[in-house]
């Protein structure tokens, strides 16, 4: 099992990339909100980027609470 000391710099871990995902979702919907003509560059490179969190989130998640099979 974890100590403490391990639990919480996961979850600290968790919460820094929690927030970067939210900062790239945020960043999506500023450039798709527009009625305009969007650069797809940028927006396949914000797409991989959310990509990327979202994958190392669920390993951080799957450290703190892993599944138990009773």
């Amino acid at each position: 099992m974890f100590n403490n000391k391990d639990l919480s710099e996961l979850q600290k871990q968790l919460c820094e990339l929690k927030l970067a995902e939210r900062r790239v979702n945020n960043d999506f919907q500023h450039l798709t909100a527009q009625n305009r003509l969007v650069d797809f560059a940028a927006l396949q490179k914000i797409n991989a980027n959310r990509t990327v969190l979202r994958k190392k989130i669920e390993k951080v998640e799957a450290r703190i609470m892993p599944n138990i099979i009773a």
